[in-house]
């Protein structure tokens, strides 16, 4: 169930400030307080965008099917949580472009002809996606949605991990207020490889925040939020039982969760442990702490009656990850 965790109004009650939160993906004047850092912001604007992120398991627990329930399970949560950018994880060609139309048919992208982007990840191991026919199919990859027109694509190979062709899938959208760029990557689960693709990713991140956009990026990372390798993405501010040492720029949108402050909210339902008495947490929403002025995360139980198996006579979990939707309000000069 989803937490409250907007911590601007009442420090800015204490100030005597006033404080006014914009729709999603609009900018507005205002004066607040930044919740990440404590300090005071003067007349700037601000931007509020929601964000979907979902590793759907396209090709290993639902075959490459369009026709399953899984499609109908993503368009039908899309329309209820109503993001400004969607980010999958493990979609197969097919599923992306019966996904792409549904969204198209339900009126979602502002641009029905410029919205969507997918990066296949080939395998060394020739492992593509398969139709409900048994028949092979092209690489399974990243796909991202934007409810606003990209102004471009960056489409990024990460370093080999002997396995899949790792990418980080970008795109910027420069007349938003805010200048955001929205990504979406899956970091290899490969432990000696991890490390050179995170520092890709991270170092990508911190040039574009350093020209000025606001950079969000959702994703499968396959590291958990206390593991030494994102001690660089985590901001010093964050500074738990649950997750310390850090000296980066970033802050994880779950990570004011009170369920586990500096950590979050599990992502899975397997058997690898995390933090708090709970499984692991590898589906993160990064975006620079300078940058925000709000925000909050949750992750919801996977479906177990909606998609059903390759032969359509009973019903599985849709996934092994859950979803995740977060909100973050940023400033927009």
């Amino acid at each position: 169930m989803a937490r409250p965790r907007t911590f601007i109004v009442l420090l800015a009650t204490l100030l005597g400030l006033t404080v006014w939160t914009a729709p999603a993906g609009t900018a507005s004047p205002s004066t607040g307080t930044t919740a990440a850092t404590g300090t005071t912001t003067a007349a700037t604007g601000t931007a509020t965008y929601k964000i979907w992120q979902w590793n759907i398991a396209g090709h290993a627990i639902n075959h490459g099917s369009t026709d399953n329930g899984l499609v109908k399970a993503i368009l039908g949560s899309v329309s209820y949580r109503n993001p400004d950018f969607i980010a999958l994880n493990e979609v197969c060609p097919d599923q992306y472009r019966a996904i792409l139309k549904g969204l198209q048919d339900a009126g979602w992208p502002q641009s029905p002809t410029n919205f969507a982007r997918f990066e296949p990840m080939p395998d060394v191991d020739a492992d593509l996606c398969r139709d409900d026919d048994g028949a092979d199919q092209d690489p399974y990859g990243i796909a991202l949605f934007s409810r606003f027109a990209p102004t471009g694509t960056d489409r990024i190979t990460l370093p080999s991990d002997g396995d899949k062709a790792r990418k980080l899938l970008c795109a910027p959208l420069a007349g938003q207020p805010g200048s955001p760029r929205f990504c979406t990557t899956h970091i290899t689960f490969r432990s000696a490889y991890k490390q050179a693709q995170l520092d890709t990713v991270r170092a990508r991140m911190e040039e574009w925040t350093a020209a000025g956009s606001t950079v969000i990026t959702a994703g499968d990372f396959n590291v958990q939020p206390h593991d030494p390798l994102l001690d660089t993405w985590y901001a010093p501010t964050v500074t738990t039982a649950n997750n310390a040492n850090n000296t980066g720029l970033f802050r994880e949108l779950d990570d004011r969760d009170p369920l586990c402050p500096g950590w979050g909210e599990q992502t899975t339902e397997g058997t690898l442990a995390g933090a708090c008495g709970q499984p692991a947490k590898v589906d993160l929403v990064f975006a620079a702490e300078s940058r925000l002025l709000s925000y909050d995360a949750d992750a919801h139980p996977i479906a177990q009656d909606r998609c059903l198996n390759r032969t359509k006579t009973a019903y599985i979990a849709c996934s092994d990850h859950r979803i995740v939707d977060a909100t973050l309000t940023v400033t927009a000069p």
